[in-house]
């Protein structure tokens, strides 16, 4: 499966993104979906309560960093915020794709099973 864009407004960080959170794996680099991963387990570890004794981790500040991945890191920080909803219409209005959360949406696994039980 692939997915296409109308927009060529999108910059390479935000299409990756919105591959990542479409599901659509068929096509993706497997280092792309790695760095995705990285970030998402980062942000969970920053915003997780420190163990008692522990210092709070900054993992997103050193991801952010110039010899990183800042524009991908700033996508899903921005997606992680209270302006979540306000960003995501904004992103996929201007990829020309319809929100698949205002409809009933099989996830990869699903479709993987279903696929599965028709061999």
């Amino acid at each position: 499966m692939s997915i296409r864009f109308i927009s060529k407004d999108l910059t390479p960080a935000e299409v990756s993104f919105l591959k990542w959170q479409y599901g659509f794996e068929d096509e993706d680099d497997p280092f792309e979906r790695s760095l995705w991963h990285t970030i998402m387990r980062a942000w969970e570890a920053d915003h997780d309560s420190p163990r008692p004794g522990k210092a709070a981790s900054h993992h997103l500040d050193r991801l952010g960093s110039p010899d990183a991945y800042p524009d991908e890191v700033a996508l899903y920080v921005k997606f992680k915020s209270d302006e979540s909803d306000r960003f995501w219409r904004q992103l996929i209005d201007r990829a020309g794709l319809t929100d698949r959360r205002q409809r009933q949406v099989a996830t990869p696994t699903e479709r993987r099973r279903r696929a599965e039980a028709r061999r």
